[in-house]
């Protein structure tokens, strides 16, 4: 491992990181807030940075290896240094990682039971940084800065492992400067139509900027429940449904005009947001009726099944079916591809695939078959790579639920807390509800459900990595 490099590397993300602080500082200044919650982290991001960078590496030899771990440390440091502003609103500096971490991988989880008391600044740091952790804040700095570019393809497959991250332009970068182009472009149109149907301009830009990550960090207690607009709900469940969708398929339709229903995943995406909302539907008839049945639990199915985590009803007190469904869809995910988190379509998709496969293997031995995905026949590598995901992401689920169970919780809070955390979902259910908060877990369960929603956002393979001694010492 060239640590030297690894450590350079991450100063370069440091400093830039530095100047991202700026933004939320301006806001502080402009809204008459403190400004210390913001000037302490620039001059530690700095200083951090400036040190790492005078640790010239002894060679310029980039692996893969180096990728993972410049990616995986870089996101605990950014979490880390993301946490200072909560830490100056006077949290317990575990809630504040817990908070930052949560908000970097759009987790949405939080730790406080009345956002509405918060500043100005903080409320839009908390939603600032689910945009910037969206799309990856790896991938941000490759788009944006030229000296990173050079690395663009190892360090996008340790920001997004297991996934193709499919090439729209020969050079990765312009690839990753394309995506955040139609990201952003999401975003300010989303704004536009909230500020339209009558919602403030404060808050159509906060929703914005934590709908497209599918993030869910609301600026009121009530989440999206404090604007009773059911105009409003359909506008951001369509927004959350393109932002668990492929963003390639966006520019295919945005640059091409190319419809993505030939896409198998986009359709089992689809028939699952419509399966899961025709379900609950009828499940919540004799509690709603029709219109309020359609309108709150369209907008839950989306909500969870994307990751984003907004609320518009307290679905803990729905029926078991309708959680157990709520609860499954936490697993399954958006696309690949997409800003959602979860297990993902794609990998389901593929393993349904595998299984059917030794099934006929099995009752036609000797039949020659293969998985296809479209037209594409995909490798073995590929798939022995989603099944070793699926099993190390039930291992790891099983793990935490266990540490998460000695402390006394009760099985649903324990399973869906894990579930939501590991998912990057945000709302579980139990005593962390889509009305309650994270606050009431102890400091070591916060922890551990914070380094669930690091290695969920990351996908398994670029943090594990890091703690095998073997990949610190071979030269590989």
């Amino acid at each position: 491992m060239n640590i030297r490099l690894v450590l350079n590397f991450l100063g370069r993300i440091l400093i830039y990181y530095s100047g991202i602080l700026a933004i939320p500082f301006f806001i502080a200044i402009y809204f008459k807030d403190p400004h210390l919650p913001f000037v302490i982290p620039m001059v530690l991001s700095i200083i951090i940075g400036i040190i790492f960078i005078f640790l010239k590496p002894e060679s310029d030899v980039f692996r893969y290896k180096e990728g993972l771990a410049i990616v995986g440390l870089g996101w605990i440091l950014i979490s880390f240094i993301g946490s200072f502003p909560f830490i100056f609103t006077g949290v317990h500096p575990v809630d504040a990682f817990f908070e930052s971490m949560s908000g970097f991988t759009t987790t949405g989880a939080t730790i406080f039971d009345d956002v509405e008391t918060l500043s100005k600044s903080i409320i839009f740091w908390r939603a600032f940084t689910q945009w910037l952790g969206g799309m990856g804040i790896i991938a941000l700095f490759v788009a944006v800065f030229p000296a990173m570019a050079a690395r663009s393809e190892t360090l996008f497959h340790a920001e997004y492992p297991g996934v193709t991250l499919e090439k729209l332009k020969p050079r990765l970068e312009d690839t990753a400067l394309i995506l955040y182009s139609i990201y952003l472009f999401y975003t300010l149109l989303e704004v536009v139509i909230l500020y339209f149907l009558g919602v403030p301009a404060g808050d159509a830009f906060l929703h914005a900027l934590t709908t497209l990550p599918t993030g869910g960090f609301s600026s009121h207690t009530d989440s999206i429940a404090y604007f009773n607009n059911p105009l409003v709900e359909a506008v951001i469940v369509l927004f959350m449904i393109a932002a668990g969708t492929n963003f390639a398929l966006h520019y295919y339709l945005l640059r091409m005009g190319r419809l993505p229903y030939r896409d198998p995943e986009f359709r089992v995406y689809i028939t699952v947001l419509a399966a899961g909302s025709i379900l609950i539907v009828l499940l919540n008839m004799s509690a709603f009726g029709l219109f309020d049945s359609v309108r709150y639990s369209v907008f839950q199915v989306v909500s969870i099944a994307t990751t984003t985590g907004y609320t518009t009803s307290d679905f803990d007190m729905w029926n078991s079916g309708a959680k157990v469904i709520l609860l499954t869809l936490m697993f399954i995910g958006g696309s690949s591809g997409s800003t959602a988190g979860g297990i993902k379509i794609l990998r389901l998709y593929l393993l349904i695939r595998y299984a059917i496969l030794q099934i006929m293997k099995v009752a036609e031995p000797r039949t020659a078959r293969t998985v296809k995905y479209g037209e594409n026949v995909i490798k073995k590598d590929i798939l022995d790579e989603t099944a070793a995901f699926f099993v190390l992401f039930i291992l790891i689920f099983a793990a935490s639920i266990i540490f998460v169970s000695l402390s006394g919780f009760d099985f649903l809070t324990t399973i869906s807390s894990v579930a939501a955390c590991l998912g990057n979902v945000g709302p579980a259910m139990g005593l962390a509800g889509a009305s309650e908060s994270y606050s009431f877990f102890p400091y070591h369960v916060k922890f551990i459900l914070a380094l669930n929603m690091w290695i969920g956002r990351l996908e398994i393979f670029t943090v594990l990595a890091l703690f095998i001694p073997q990949f610190w010492m071979r030269k590989w």
